[in-house]
């Protein structure tokens, strides 16, 4: 990868001649890119219908309900049990308990609770309500509660409460982050805990990635929901052959590039070799929002930078054995001078520029090459043998 633009020089005898333009080539490679997270995923504790209470992407903090999950199980003999100790609670109150509830006051009692963001108990009031059990309820059945204490009824009233709500499970997030209900299903194995696993043989297995999304009806053991932390996440890149990254050490600064989304960079943290291959860990304190839906992107990596020249294509000539360009000297005459091509790209190459006395070496053999002030001809093949000096 080559930046820079190419300045015009000016004509002179004839030839149309161009500067060589200082620039920074970067070598990369690809990679296939992992994200590593401390994530925690929540699952179904049965079969149900589930409430969520956040929405993608969203930060939540520690003890957040995320979700309300109702199994809809089979509460009848509960309910019809509650409905005749509370019958017997408003008898001893002296209120009438055969009266059939107010639909009006228990439907604006649901709606507070909803409003009040108290889906727990929208849930209770639902699998509680006496649907009308109440109204055939007879005195004969009560007795057994209108003998109980006042404490005995209202302990008992407590318990079958509970066992209702036992249908009913709340899920909090442990610990503050993004909510995600992208699941893949590997997030143990990508768990930032222990960084020494990722080698190149462990990301490479065959793993199955799903994608699981947010379901309001859910199985027993399905996924829910996770949540990431966003402030301590990093990326596994993969390295087919190692000697690629011979140059990078624990602490510099890396350069990855994924289409589509902004240069990143983030600071190695761990190198794992494994025989001839190797994977870089880098940590990251940005791009988050950018990169967390997916677990793995393709992408490039940046293993090494070199300055040089670059120069158009159509100045480079064969002479003795040698790629080169003539460069403009006094009253018209142009000197042969080889050049060292790195890269190449449609129209320009990039050249390596030597040492401090831009000398650069093939084999055995040292060679003279470009400097920033030369005048390249453009087209060397306007040139007449007699006007070159070497």
């Amino acid at each position: 990868m080559v930046f820079g633009k190419l300045l015009r020089g000016n004509r002179v005898n004839d030839y149309k001649t161009i500067f060589p333009t200082l620039t920074t080539f970067e070598k990369d490679i690809d990679t296939t890119i992992y994200n590593l997270f401390e994530e925690k995923a929540y699952y179904a504790n049965g079969d149900g219908v589930v409430v969520f209470h956040a929405s993608e992407g969203q930060k939540v903090p520690s003890g957040y309900e995320v979700a309300s999950l109702n199994l809809m199980g089979d509460v009848s003999s509960l309910k019809d049990e509650l409905a005749k100790v509370n019958a017997a609670i408003k008898i001893k109150k002296g209120i009438e308990p055969l009266e059939k509830e107010n639909s009006k006051t228990f439907t604006k009692n649901l709606q507070e609770q909803i409003k009040d963001k108290n889906f727990a108990g929208v849930y209770y009031d639902i699998n509680s309500s006496d649907n009308g059990i109440s109204e055939n309820i007879n005195t004969a059945e009560l007795k057994e509660y209108l003998e109980m204490s006042d404490a005995a009824l209202n302990y008992k009233k407590e318990e079958l409460e509970k066992e209702i709500s036992k249908y009913n499970f709340s899920y909090k997030s442990e610990f503050s982050g993004i909510l995600s209900y992208k699941i893949d299903g590997n997030e143990e194995y990508f768990n930032i805990s222990d960084l020494d696993k990722f080698t190149y043989k462990y990301l490479n297995r065959n793993y199955n990635f799903k994608n699981l999304e947010m379901e309001t009806r859910v199985r027993n053991g399905e996924p829910l929901f996770k949540i990431i932390n966003n402030l301590n996440w990093k990326v596994a890149c993969t390295i087919s052959n190692a000697s690629n990254i011979a140059n990078y050490n624990i602490g510099d600064s890396v350069k990855i590039q994924i289409p589509e989304l902004e240069d990143i960079y983030g600071v190695v943290e761990k190198i794992n070799k494994d025989e001839n291959h190797a994977v870089i860990i880098v940590s990251l304190d940005r791009y988050f929002e950018n990169m967390y839906s997916n677990r793995v992107h393709d992408g490039k990596i940046i293993v090494n930078k070199t300055k040089g020249f670059e120069i158009p294509k159509s100045t480079l000539i064969e002479r003795n054995d040698l790629t080169g360009v003539y460069v403009q000297e006094i009253k018209g005459l142009v000197k042969f001078v080889p050049v060292d091509i790195v890269s190449e790209s449609n129209d320009t190459v990039f050249i390596n520029r030597g040492n401090k006395q831009s000398v650069f070496s093939i084999g055995e053999k040292s060679y003279k090459t470009l400097t920033v002030n030369d005048a390249i001809v453009i087209n060397p093949k306007t040139v007449d043998e007699s006007r070159i000096l070497n």
